[in-house]
């Protein structure tokens, strides 16, 4: 998985894995089937490791505000030195799904569909108990929301600065203020 985050899916071959997982090729194919089933295995390992513990945010009774700036700092703040990857995964994975297979774009399109559900229901939430004030519907937003957080991870994941990164996601998140 580390692999595919730190250098992209189309630059790791196949060979680079198996020599950093210590398998073999055939092993590698035996578990997974080809490399389209890998791709698919990894993303998913990263949206269970990664992502959804972090979208467990959208969960909390917290005003809409607080949480949406949570967001962002995450996002936007340094990340840990243990994690040595730049952007998100699959950020990365969206903008070459043309260039994966079948089955990785499926779970691509299925996985990204899972994540703006959780953005809605969030945002619903936060509207029926009076944090989004937005005439914004929550569907809308949603979508909103994930394109501004995709184009700042892109940015991030392309060494962008990163002050200036968080500067413009706060700009164009300041239509909730």
């Amino acid at each position: 998985m580390l692999a595919y985050w730190q250098s992209g899916t189309r630059d790791v071959s196949i060979n680079e894995i198996c020599r950093q997982a210590n398998v073999s090729k055939p092993g590698l194919y035996r578990e997974f089937g080809n490399e389209d089933g890998l791709m698919t295995a990894v993303l998913h390992a990263y949206l269970q490791a990664v992502l959804m513990p972090l979208l467990e945010i959208l969960q909390s009774e917290r005003p809409f505000h607080q949480v949406l700036d949570e967001l962002v700092m995450f996002i936007a703040e340094e990340p840990p030195e243990q994690q040595v990857a730049k952007g998100c995964l699959m950020v990365k994975m969206r903008e070459s799904s043309m260039l994966l297979g079948q089955e990785t774009q499926s779970q691509i399109v299925k996985s990204h569909k899972e994540i703006l559900g959780r953005y809605e229901t969030w945002i619903q939430g936060c509207q029926d108990n009076g944090s989004f004030r937005s005439e914004m519907p929550p569907a809308f937003a949603a979508v909103y929301i994930d394109a501004q957080f995709t184009n700042a991870l892109a940015q991030l994941a392309r060494g962008d600065d990163r002050a200036m990164v968080k500067s413009i996601l706060e700009t164009s998140l300041s239509v909730f203020r």
